[in-house]
């Protein structure tokens, strides 16, 4: 895990050869590295989390992680390497109890259910939401489902972390606790959100996106807290620095 890679190179994609959503898409995440994808509504922040994981192909370009090329060939291990967090929790919860939709992926994997055990018991611990275990999945808050959904992808100890829209919904405790655990992680995270405030907190690096091309890649402090880019690309400063400027 400490010497992964994720390469993106020349990525271009649009849908149903329609005009791209995405434009010529480069940069390159090392172990790590915790990247704050940002831009207004419709600009392809979540295509392009789809992408990484291979849900979408490039119409252009490659994606690269170590040895293995993001192409239909190599999926299952591609799979095994990414965790991908929707943002609908709905989505991505269909067994009926927390431990029956962390179990999945590794007992898809055909893992002993010694080591579904294990990896089950080694997620909860780690959200620190052993008491959701056997609860049902219709039963729970949004916040709930949420921290479920993380432990679904930490069950297949993946090296990269890919978050869409993490904090949506979340009520200010389940926020700050998002907050601790994205924190807390030592793999790759790629987090896409218009909680600016949020990526504050958990990104050192962040990739502006507008129009589909990357227009800003670089450190979040110095992209966030500029008015000027953030109003030109159809965003506004983070809440806490609002507060302080006015």
């Amino acid at each position: 895990m400490n010497n992964t890679t994720l390469a993106v190179q020349h990525v271009s994609f649009g849908y149903d050869n329609h005009s791209a959503v995405l434009n010529d898409i480069t940069f390159h995440a090392e172990a790590g590295e915790s990247i704050g994808l940002v831009g207004a509504n419709g600009v392809g922040k979540s295509t392009l989390l789809k992408l990484l994981v291979g849900l979408h192909l490039p119409t252009s370009g490659s994606i690269q992680l170590d040895d293995w090329a993001v192409e239909p060939k190599n999926l299952p291990q591609i799979r095994e390497k990414i965790g991908y967090v929707f943002q609908d929790s709905d989505s991505q919860l269909f067994m009926s109890t927390a431990y029956e939709d962390i179990a999945f992926a590794p007992r898809n994997y055909g893992l002993s259910k010694k080591e579904v055990d294990a990896r089950v018991n080694h997620a909860l611990d780690a959200i620190d939401i052993q008491y959701l275990r056997d609860k049902q999945i219709y039963k729970m808050s949004g916040g709930e489902k949420k921290l479920v959904s993380i432990a679904t992808i930490l069950s297949m100890t993946p090296d990269v972390i890919l978050m869409d829209e993490p904090s949506i919904a979340l009520d200010p405790r389940n926020r700050r606790r998002l907050i601790q655990l994205l924190n807390s992680f030592s793999q790759i995270k790629i987090i896409a959100s218009h909680d600016l405030d949020m990526i504050l907190d958990t990104c050192e690096r962040t990739i502006l996106l507008s129009d589909g091309k990357i227009v800003c890649d670089g450190a979040t402090k110095d992209i966030l807290t500029n008015r000027q880019v953030l109003e030109n690309h159809g965003l506004e400063l983070p809440l806490c620095l609002q507060k302080i400027t006015k």
